[in-house]
């Protein structure tokens, strides 16, 4: 009898290792850079799509792997990152899809840096709206450094030429001795800083390998500053100047001089437009029927706060900036204080390097990496 038990229980143990192994053969995929950046290619991406690539988030799969939206999981709340990317005909049925996944999961998803296309259909399930800040773009068909407004950007660029500093933009793939260079930049400019993540990129190698990188050199060749180059790989394509690093002793207006460079260069590639990055609180709670809350984020901006220079980053990217597009955090269920909360310790919490590989799973479980 114990001889019977033993050999049913080791069919049993079999059967289900089987079971279990075909399941997963048939819910996992796996998901990497390069399936990151074909589906990014073939549908187009946004201006926060790059950050997919630091994998700290996860990615749900909607309507038939046509559309996909990044997240975070935090207590009992799904943070989403911008907008869906994919085929766009998809998007608000694949919110939906999202919206259901969550409740299945009793977790509330709300979502961070959400643009304005998708109010009424958030609205219309029973979301909240807070203004976070403005993101920063450049329009560079109407871009130019001529003219008496632009007087400071040509004397930079003037000064810095004069002076033999060198502007250029590296491809990849890179050679080693450039990613050290990038990385001896990298961590002079950290010091005691610690890295981001979640909305905001950090240094990575397999990150910036990535993207064409934009440069500036001394007049001995040394590199004094550079900045990441994504796109989303629109039809209309739009550059972001992402990553940015100098060294201690770059001169003043070194990374002005790199935007300065990158814009007019992206100009001549024949960019539409280039983004700057969110100005958080930019604009926020600046008319007089403004909501209490907004009035409140007001005089924080207005005001500064030893943990973040609010109006000073709205001011240099408004020396490049031509407009300003609203971003929002869409909530429900929540206390507004607690998600801002939440969200500065999921932005502030520093990235782990081995969540950095670009070999994931794909979880199907409609679906998470």
């Amino acid at each position: 009898m114990l001889n019977m038990f033993i050999f049913l229980l080791c069919i049993s143990a079999c059967f289900y290792i089987l079971v279990v192994n075909n399941q997963k053969q048939g819910n996992e995929k796996t998901f990497d850079d390069t399936f990151a950046l074909s589906f990014i290619k073939k549908y187009g991406g946004n201006t926060l799509s790059h950050l997919l690539f630091l994998q700290d988030k996860q990615v749900f799969s909607a309507q038939n792997d046509s559309v996909l939206i990044s997240y975070r999981k935090r207590g009992n709340k799904y943070i989403v990152l911008g907008d869906p990317i994919g085929d766009e005909v998809q998007f608000e049925a694949a919110l939906d899809e999202f919206i259901q996944f969550a409740s299945d999961k009793r977790v509330t998803p709300i979502f961070y840096q959400a643009s304005d296309r998708f109010m009424s259909f958030y609205h219309d399930r029973g979301y909240h709206f807070f203004k976070v800040g403005e993101e920063a773009n450049v329009s560079l068909e109407n871009f130019s450094i001529e003219g008496k407004k632009s007087a400071k950007m040509r004397t930079t660029k003037n000064k810095f030429l004069r002076e033999g500093y060198v502007f250029s933009v590296e491809y990849p793939p890179f050679r080693s001795e450039f990613v050290n260079e990038l990385t001896a930049v990298s961590n002079e400019w950290l010091a005691d800083r610690k890295e981001k993540s979640f909305s905001v990129s950090s240094f990575q190698e397999d990150y910036i390998a990535l993207f064409p990188i934009s440069t500036l050199r001394d007049q001995t060749g040394r590199l004094i500053a550079f900045a990441s180059l994504p796109s989303d790989y629109k039809d209309s394509e739009t550059l972001s100047i992402d990553l940015m690093r100098y060294t201690n002793d770059s001169p003043s207006g070194a990374m002005d001089m790199v935007f300065l460079s990158t814009i007019l260069w992206a100009k001549e590639k024949g960019y539409i437009s280039c983004s700057l990055g969110m100005s958080p609180l930019s604009n926020v709670g600046t008319h007089k029927g403004a909501p209490y809350r907004e009035r409140m984020a007001k005089y924080a901006f207005m005001n500064g706060c030893k943990f973040y220079n609010f109006k000073g980053l709205r001011s240099y990217k408004a020396k490049f900036a031509t407009d300003w597009k609203p971003r929002y955090l869409v909530y429900k269920k929540s206390l507004l204080f607690l998600l801002v909360f939440q969200l500065i310790l999921i932005v502030r919490k520093q990235p782990k390097q081995n969540q950095m590989s670009f070999v994931k799973k794909l979880i199907n479980v409609k679906k998470a990496i």
